[in-house]
């Protein structure tokens, strides 16, 4: 029985993933999520029902447009992929109480976030971009949960200390160098993580995110020779906050504070 309910979680996160492909692609381009229906980015032919299936029409398809041969971008199963896994992983960890639905929410809102912030840091974009609604539907969810479990206060904590922390830094940082180093849709996430992981998971968060943001730093200026190119920090934040999400008790069991004091 618990096989047959993780293929329907990790079809459901499928699903899910399918979906966020098409957030991903037509929010930040102000278009329609219902209109027109899912077509070839590169030859513009409709897809059929055959070709949309998750993941599954990328492997039968080996990767490439049914009608014009081009490469279909790597970005949409990977985006499937990352998904259903972790609904598999949150539906294994949490089982099937309150907190499965609040993780699946919250983790499709991060990946959306993430992956958002990732496609706009190209090219086609001046930069990355995090759309507001996102945001707002995240921290509107965690409420509601943490109202529910009882913890109302905690997870308001959770949402300025989120915004705040990255706030004042950025502030003083544009002050002195005279140009921005951090946008303000990088504070809204945090503060959307906070309110579904509430106050106590702020120093844990930000300490990986800063650990992976240094990471990518070195490697982007390793492989690009560009010391000034731009390094999305929101997927430094979502991964960190996945992370954070399934190791709660381990993360908590450190003193984060004493690697900022002493």
């Amino acid at each position: 029985m618990d096989i047959i309910i993780l293929i329907f979680i990790g079809l459901i996160g499928l699903s899910f993933g399918s979906f966020m492909n098409v957030l991903i692609v037509r929010v930040p381009k102000d278009l329609s999520i219902v209109k027109p229906s899912s077509y070839c980015p590169q030859c513009m032919e409709d897809l059929t029902w055959k070709d949309n299936i998750p993941l599954l029409s990328y492997i039968l398809l080996k990767g490439r447009c049914r009608y014009c041969g081009k490469r279909i971008p790597l970005m949409y199963p990977v985006t499937e992929l990352i998904t259903g896994l972790l609904f598999i992983m949150v539906y294994l960890k949490f089982g099937l109480e309150l907190d499965f639905f609040k993780y699946i929410i919250f983790v499709f809102l991060v990946l959306t976030v993430s992956f958002t912030d990732i496609y706009t840091s190209t090219d086609e974009f001046d930069t990355g971009m995090i759309p507001t609604v996102y945001i707002a539907l995240g921290i509107l969810s965690g409420l509601i949960f943490a109202f529910i479990e009882g913890y109302l206060s905690y997870y308001l904590a959770g949402i300025a200390a989120g915004y705040l922390v990255l706030f004042f830094p950025a502030y003083f940082y544009s002050k002195i160098r005279k140009k921005e180093g951090m946008g303000e849709g990088d504070f809204m996430f945090f503060g959307m993580i906070g309110a579904f992981l509430g106050l106590g998971s702020i120093p844990a968060i930000l300490t990986m995110a800063a650990f992976f943001g240094i990471v990518s730093g070195i490697l982007v200026i390793i492989f690009t020779k560009d010391k000034n190119y731009p390094i999305p920090f929101a997927p430094m934040l979502g991964a960190a906050a996945i992370i954070y999400m399934f190791f709660e008790e381990l993360l908590n069991s450190y003193k984060w504070s004493s690697l900022f004091i002493n």
